[in-house]
């Protein structure tokens, strides 16, 4: 494993004991290519090493987590614009990932940055909860027709929502795993155990489901481009799901929504990277996990970590692939392949159309 990242939150006495100058180099650049900066500020001070952090590196985490402050006050006002969206409804509104993190007071939401807003309500109240968003403003901006019927067809999710003043991003959602995934995952559970926000319209998973769905986001999606922020969020909320419930809620959670092997290959993974100590319990969640599958994920880790490797590009194909293939299956994907590289095709004829357009009216008169 060759993530500075990685390793600080690991071991924070230690990496900051023993760090060259080369290696804090590196740590800052990787910080902020996965906006850990702010997450690791408050890391540094619970551990009581920021005074052996060096004056030039300590500047950029706090930058960090200046930022991070920062755009937490526009979550939380646009959180407050939501309730109105919501007040007086019967709709079953979930936050989850990491907006759940931050109002249920979570330590590891402290300096994390957010991309988007996660609502998850039940299919039966989806489309109430759709019209509610575009009349409050939150728009579905343009994609392709094609890409329209992705979404709708075989995801768990609605389009992206937008507001069209304030730019904030919701991804509303009617499931934790696309629909047209073989793996059977449940999300009834995570509804009906769900726990009401004090005085909100909304609700937050347990923290049992939260570490769960975690797992799932993490463990079958296509997605490098996060995986250091993934797995230390996956990393830190483990830290605290076992503060908050027994481990054996966690085993019951994965059971429920039939997601042991999610769940198992998470743990596997925590054991691999960070070193924990896992409860005799957790062989319960091993029978539903493949060998072959655990290996796999194994090996691409730890080449996708490992940017010295030379199996570090090829581990990014593979793990692209394996994810498209949970999602999918290999039918869907083998339709859905030919049926993107069509849409791009006719996108750069389409386009190419409107360049010559374009060239042929700014053409100077005596260049005909």
């Amino acid at each position: 494993m060759k993530s500075e990242c990685i390793a600080f939150v690991r071991a924070p006495e230690h990496y900051c004991q023993n760090a060259t100058t080369q290696q804090w180099t590196a740590f800052i650049d990787e910080a902020r290519q996965y906006a850990l900066l702010g997450s690791c500020y408050f890391l540094a001070r619970d551990h009581d090493v920021w005074s052996r952090i060096p004056a030039a590196v300590q500047n950029h985490i706090v930058s960090g987590y200046h930022y991070a402050e920062k755009q937490k006050i526009t979550l939380l006002n646009e959180l407050i614009e939501l309730e109105k969206v919501f007040a007086d409804s019967a709709i079953p509104a979930l936050l989850v990932k990491g907006v759940a993190y931050r109002v249920d007071g979570y330590a590891l939401a402290r300096g994390r940055v957010f991309s988007d807003i996660d609502l998850l309500v039940p299919d039966s109240h989806f489309a109430q909860a759709l019209e509610k968003l575009k009349n409050a403003g939150y728009l579905e901006f343009s994609m392709s027709a094609y890409d329209r019927r992705y979404y709708l067809r075989w995801t768990h999710q609605h389009p992206p929502l937008t507001h069209f003043l304030r730019g904030a991003n919701i991804d509303l959602h009617h499931h934790i795993f696309p629909v047209s995934s073989r793996e059977n995952i449940r999300v009834e559970p995570i509804i009906e155990q769900a726990v009401r926000l004090t005085d909100s319209a909304f609700s937050v998973p347990s923290p049992a489901h939260l570490f769960m769905h975690a797992s799932v986001h993490l463990f079958y999606q296509d997605e490098t481009h996060k995986l250091v922020k993934d797995l230390v969020d996956l990393y830190l909320l483990y830290q605290e799901v076992i503060t908050r419930q027994p481990f054996s809620d966690l085993v019951t959670a994965a059971q429920q929504s039939n997601a042991q092997a999610a769940v198992f290959y998470a743990l596997s993974t925590l054991q691999q990277v960070f070193a924990i100590q896992l409860p005799a319990e957790a062989g319960e969640l091993a029978p539903a996990a493949s060998r072959y599958r655990s290996w796999q994920m194994q090996f691409l880790l730890t080449h996708l970590l490992d940017h010295t490797s030379v199996w570090h590009r090829p581990a990014h194909f593979f793990w692209f692939v394996r994810g498209h293939l949970l999602k999918m299956g290999p039918l869907t994907l083998l339709y859905h392949s030919a049926a993107k590289s069509i849409e791009q095709i006719k996108e750069r004829r389409e386009l190419s159309k409107k360049q010559q357009l374009a060239d042929a009216q700014t053409r100077p008169g005596d260049a005909h």
